[in-house]
């Protein structure tokens, strides 16, 4: 039942019209799999030479064991933001004799072919074969590679788990990202070390490989976990209901008291949440809120202007820049539509507008901590933020018109350079080396606060005057709004 459950996947993959314009692209992609494949092979047979150099006076192997538990906290990381929900069109098959548990099974192990279970091997393997061989011999190093192995699958089921509780349980999620979180924050403030933890953990396995029968038991007990999951929602009038709800969505009160504006915003939102691509956009913006934890804890990055206010222009204007970079290109799909309605072009990016002012507002609040780093750091955040909501905005708006290319919202943005094109780093350009062209001259005459106030004044007056730019940003849409639907048609 497996293979023939393979071979129907196989089927409607190669019979897809998607499968056919992206073959190119699986090309780009193989090639690049193979290059960093090649390096880090190179990396794994030479690791212990550069670990011996790097840490003279210590054992290579006692250096590993101390970062993986970090290994696999960064696995954790990128799983979540990068790695798919394995998926199956479960309703054709459940009016058929065959078994639910079969089908259950197939749709978890169709998650172990994956680049994040196979990547890792072509540096443990490799290590293992060159240091943890020749120094603790064969049957030990083989019980450390498959407790290295049950610990990836572990990381696995559980980011399956915790994206699909994502919709029905958010709170579950909140909890356990708040514990990984945790971890990580009580290391670095010193309360206990991982490194030390994770030097006796993997240490004491290569003297007692007979704990390989732990992780395998946490393996075990997380595959059951989904598994129960699936279970008890693969039911077809389940799946009716809640494919149901899914379309129709519910108002929000709160935004009707806005009129058309309102109503369009509140389109905005449920397009935000109902789609892959838009959703994974919002997840890597939030992500990027940690962004100053590599600039703020280095004191010599605390004295310079400059690169402060770039950090600052990054972070508070990540939404913008990650979502704005696709305006109109969100609305591809049914742009013909749009252009029939009584919608005016104002109205359309007025909407937009009021998206992104409390979005980088709200991102602004939760920047605020790292002013215990110092008061400068909120200072320039402050500028940063009324510059986004004022100035970059608006040059957002400026590029979108050449914005032609259609958007599949079905599809993450994890190695999807759908829409990608030259006018997306023309526009990343002046949103990012603008503010600091603009202090230069502040910072050369080392009035650095004036430089900042300066940043902070061009963002109130933007926001002063938003509707006149609103206004002309209107003008060029219209100008430009049948090169863009042709464009959209063609894609």
């Amino acid at each position: 039942m497996l293979l023939t459950l393979l071979s129907h996947q196989w089927k409607a993959n190669r019979r897809s019209p998607v499968f056919q314009k992206s073959i190119v692209l699986n090309i780009i992609l193989g090639l690049l799999i193979l290059y960093f494949g090649a390096i880090f092979l190179f990396v794994g047979f030479n690791l212990d030479k550069i670990l011996a150099k790097s840490y003279p006076g210590q054992l290579p192997i006692e250096i590993f064991n101390g970062a993986l538990l970090f290994y696999f906290l960064v696995d954790l990381f990128f799983r979540f933001v990068m790695q798919e929900l394995p998926v199956l069109a479960v309703q054709p098959y459940l009016h058929l004799p065959i078994p639910k548990q079969k089908l259950i099974h197939f749709v978890l192990l169709k998650s172990v072919p994956n680049f994040f279970n196979l990547i890792f091997l072509l540096i443990f393997l490799p290590f293992m074969i060159s240091a943890v061989i020749p120094e603790y011999g064969i049957g030990a190093a083989l019980a450390w590679l498959f407790d290295a192995i049950a610990l990836t699958f572990v990381n696995n089921f559980l980011l399956i788990y915790f994206k699909r509780q994502l919709s029905n349980k958010p709170m579950y999620t909140l909890l356990f990202g708040v514990a990984v979180a945790g971890l990580v924050l009580l290391d670095y403030t010193g309360v206990f070390s991982l490194y030390a933890i994770s030097r006796v953990v993997f240490g004491a396995l290569l003297q007692q490989p007979w704990l390989v029968a732990v992780p395998v038991l946490l393996l075990a007990g997380v595959y059951m976990l989904n598994y129960n999951f699936l279970k008890a929602h693969t039911y077809p009038e389940e799946l009716r209901v809640s494919e149901r709800r899914q379309v129709e969505g519910k108002s929000i009160a709160f935004l009707s008291r806005f009129g058309e504006l309102g109503q369009l915003i509140e389109l905005e939102l449920k397009l935000i949440w109902r789609h892959k691509r838009s959703k994974s956009v919002v997840t890597m913006s939030a992500i990027f809120l940690f962004y100053g934890c590599i600039f703020y804890s280095k004191d010599t990055y605390l004295d310079d202007f400059a690169i402060l206010i770039f950090v600052g222009i990054a972070m508070t204007g990540m939404p913008v820049f990650n979502y704005g970079q696709f305006v109109p290109g969100w609305q591809s799909a049914h742009f013909d539509a749009l252009l029939t309605r009584r919608i005016s072009p104002y109205q359309f990016y007025a909407a937009k507008f009021w998206i992104f002012v409390p979005t980088v507002a709200l991102v602004y609040i939760l920047t605020l901590p790292y002013g215990f780093f110092g008061y400068k750091i909120i200072l320039i955040n402050t500028a940063a933020m009324l510059f986004n909501i004022g100035v970059n905005v608006f040059v957002v708006f400026y590029f979108s018109v050449y914005n032609k290319s259609r958007l599949d919202l079905s599809k993450s943005s994890a190695f999807n350079w759908q829409g990608v094109g030259a006018s997306k780093f023309l526009m990343t350009l002046p949103l990012l080396l603008l503010p600091s062209l603009i202090y230069a001259p502040f910072g050369f005459m080392g009035v650095p606060y004036m430089g900042v106030a300066t940043l902070g004044l061009m963002g109130l007056f933007g926001l002063t005057f938003h509707k006149p730019l609103l206004q002309w940003t209107a003008s060029r849409f219209v100008k430009h709004k049948y090169k863009l639907a042709a464009g959209f048609r063609q894609a």
